[in-house]
């Protein structure tokens, strides 16, 4: 799994002068083109500098993405919500997520690229769709009790529906964002489920 840094030694705000600049030049240049001695110096370090708290870009990357993830608290336990107050919670989540185009680019094609058996950030993705599955199937199970969902509803296939329309929207809006706003899909998503209440 990549270290992001975490456990070097140094401040967190070269961390953070660090992630802003990567935003920066990942924005600018896309994540192939823009490199570590671009981000060393738009942060005002050395490569060397900048190797002190991440050892590659791969890292830089993923520290891009726990960093968003805290900040939406896109993996907080779901407490006691149902299933149809989850969706209704990530519409307002995902409005947030597509305020920051290049950070949800930048997070799929993180997520493509880890698909790889070798890829250093494939544990780290791996375990975080299975974070966000077991929050959702919490969710539904929840819904079960209430009497939202049919009974023969299946938790955990559910969950990878709800997380495969969330994604697959993202990544259509990416190419058409005049076409596909991913807020109103999972709109759409509990208006169905809300329909088909037993």
């Amino acid at each position: 799994m990549i270290s992001n840094g975490r456990n070097r030694s140094g401040s967190g705000n070269g961390r953070e002068r660090i992630l802003k600049a990567a935003l920066g030049v990942f924005s600018a240049r896309g994540f192939r083109a823009g490199s570590l001695n671009d981000i060393a110096e738009a942060s005002g370090l050395t490569r060397a500098g900048l190797l002190h708290y991440y050892p590659n870009k791969q890292a830089v990357l993923l520290a891009l993405m726990e960093q968003r993830d805290t900040k939406l608290h896109v993996l907080q336990p779901g407490t006691d919500r149902t299933l149809l107050q989850l969706l209704e919670d990530m519409e307002e989540l995902t409005a947030h997520v597509l305020e920051n185009r290049a950070m949800v680019q930048l997070a799929h094609i993180l997520t493509a690229e880890a698909s790889g058996e070798e890829h250093p950030a494939k544990e780290w993705v791996a375990q975080r769709y299975s974070a966000l599955r077991a929050v959702m199937a919490d969710a539904v199970r929840r819904s079960l009790v209430a009497g939202e969902l049919r009974a023969d509803t299946d938790p955990e296939a559910f969950a990878a529906l709800v997380l495969a329309v969330a994604e697959g929207a993202e990544n259509q809006w990416l190419l058409s964002p005049e076409t596909v706003n991913p807020v109103a899909v999972i709109r759409q998503l509990r208006l169905l489920c809300e329909a088909a209440r037993p």
